[in-house]
């Protein structure tokens, strides 16, 4: 392969990730109507579940695991308060530090209705993929994940 062919798939393939995020927010945003939150809201409380099992992390941890700035974690988290799935609060310790607290309402995602619900979304937005190429690019995501996010901020498994 040529540095121009490399060069010209490095391109595709960035302007591709950026189109399939769109679709993907725009599929997770209709899906998720129903329970008042956006894509966004639900990332940020993937993160929480997933990122920080047993303990409510800090707005800049819960900031650096989902790859963005602590102010615009504490604005998805300020949506997802409203609605009931976290509560904002004081640092036991340390006043100046506000930690994200997971409410019994998360466990919505954890009903048998809803978890075939997102299995099924899951399967179609997967759908044009092998369970072969599925994995594969699961492993070459959590590669460019590695790749992309400053050094010890990134939770690869999910």
């Amino acid at each position: 392969m040529t540095d121009d062919e490399l060069l010209a798939a490095r391109v595709e393939t960035f302007g591709s990730t950026f189109v399939i995020v769109q679709h993907l927010a725009r599929r997770a945003d209709a899906e998720l109507a129903p329970l008042g939150i956006t894509a966004r809201q639900w990332l940020l409380l993937a993160v929480l579940t997933k990122g920080f099992p047993g303990r409510s992390p800090s707005l800049s941890e819960a900031a650096e695991q989902y790859g963005s700035s602590r102010q615009n974690i504490k604005q998805i988290a300020l949506g997802l308060e409203a609605q009931g799935y976290v509560r904002l609060v004081p640092d036991r310790d340390d006043a100046r530090t506000t930690r994200i607290e997971l409410t019994e309402q998360v466990r919505i995602f954890d009903q048998p209705a809803m978890v075939e619900q997102q299995a099924a979304v899951l399967a179609d937005a997967f759908a044009g993929l092998s369970a072969d190429e599925t994995l594969a690019l699961r492993d070459i995501v959590r590669r460019w994940l590695v790749g992309l996010a400053p050094a010890g901020n990134v939770h690869t498994r999910s």
